[in-house]
């Protein structure tokens, strides 16, 4: 990650913007905690000032209609998104109390987030959205962001959508003011409400702040992934099962495969047969019919493909959901078997 340091001078433009130069003059004048709580209150006040009035003159419908604005959540202790970035820095106590309230957004390193992080925070790095890899440093373009709907494509998939506040942070002792670059990229992308963790993971580590680990990444799956080595060893005893669809199969198509056909010896469990014209799974004997009519039985060695893995899985899940026992996944699938022209393949 060093190696974008020499382009940071120009960053350090964003983080003085945002007030990241001399933090502990910026967040002495941020926003005490309860500020906006007191606004709430002074809001809910008139709320209950209106629904009195309105009561007084007998009208019962707009004085339910008045209390109702107090508890609808316009006014709520979260406060107004702020207008300005210096008025953005929230308190590590605030974001405690409003932890459910907001989306927590990690702006460092990936593997930073890996090895501990806030609790039901999400990671976004500034390389991820910006252009680090098809441009190279020093090419003009390099560390740009992209165009403001790119980057809402990229955001939203993070689960914000503005129906909360973001609350950003980093290591403010050990980073380059990564906030700063995220809350600039954020507002970019059309996020209304960014507000900015005054000292940020060191603050919330100092204050006691809980904090969650990235996975360990221990295989919890009972099926395994397989290649086409596993294939070809296995082929004779194993049932093999293409969950693509009948027109793949019998090869009157393909998904971008080389060749039409399918894997000598298959049999054909497309993944739509799985699923309900609804859009529900079937039950786990209604696919018990669906496997005997097709003579697989549960403790049968059983391989499932596709073109890409993608549909194989899920029909290997269902498998397994009803009670099959050896299950693997051929996840390079049709795709790498056909584009070896010395690998047969059967059509019709």
């Amino acid at each position: 990650m060093r190696m974008y340091r020499s382009i940071m001078v120009g960053c350090v433009t964003v983080a003085l913007a945002i007030g990241c130069c001399g933090c502990a003059s910026e967040t002495a004048s941020a926003p005490e905690s309860d500020s906006a709580p007191a606004a709430s209150s002074a809001a809910s006040g008139g709320d209950e000032s209106a629904a009195a009035a309105a009561a007084e003159e007998g009208d019962e419908s707009a004085a339910a209609q008045a209390s109702a604005s107090g508890e609808s959540g316009e006014d709520s202790s979260l406060g107004d998104a702020p207008a300005t970035p210096d008025e953005a820095y929230v308190e590590v106590s605030w974001l405690k109390d409003h932890a459910d309230e907001v989306v927590v957004l990690d702006a460092r390193s990936a593997a930073d987030f890996m090895t501990q992080h806030i609790p039901g925070a999400v990671n976004l790095h500034w390389t991820d959205v910006s252009n680090v890899v098809e441009v190279q440093q020093g090419e003009p373009g390099w560390a740009e962001l992209p165009d403001a709907k790119t980057l809402a494509g990229s955001i939203s998939r993070l689960g914000i959508d503005n129906t909360k506040p973001v609350v950003v942070y980093t290591d403010t002792t050990d980073g380059w003011g990564e906030d700063g670059r995220m809350y600039w990229t954020l507002r970019e992308a059309g996020v209304t409400d960014v507000r900015l963790l005054s000292g940020g993971w060191t603050q919330w580590l100092y204050q006691q702040g809980g904090h969650a680990s990235g996975l360990d990444g221990v295989d919890q799956d009972a099926i395994a992934q397989v290649d086409t080595a596993f294939v070809k060893e296995n082929a004779d005893t194993a049932v093999i099962i293409d969950a693509r669809a009948p027109e793949e199969f019998v090869g009157e198509t393909t998904m971008g495969e080389v060749r039409v056909g399918r894997i000598p010896g298959a049999i054909s469990v497309p993944y739509v047969d799985l699923v309900n014209e609804d859009g529900t799974m079937k039950t786990a004997d209604e696919l018990d019919q669906l496997l005997v009519d097709a003579q697989v039985a549960k403790d049968d060695q059983v391989i499932v493909y596709c073109t890409g893995g993608v549909r194989a899985a899920a029909v290997a899940e269902a498998l397994v959901g009803a009670g099959y026992t050896d299950v693997s996944v051929y996840t390079a699938g049709y795709s790498e078997w056909a584009g070896d022209p010395a690998n047969e393949v059967e059509v019709g």
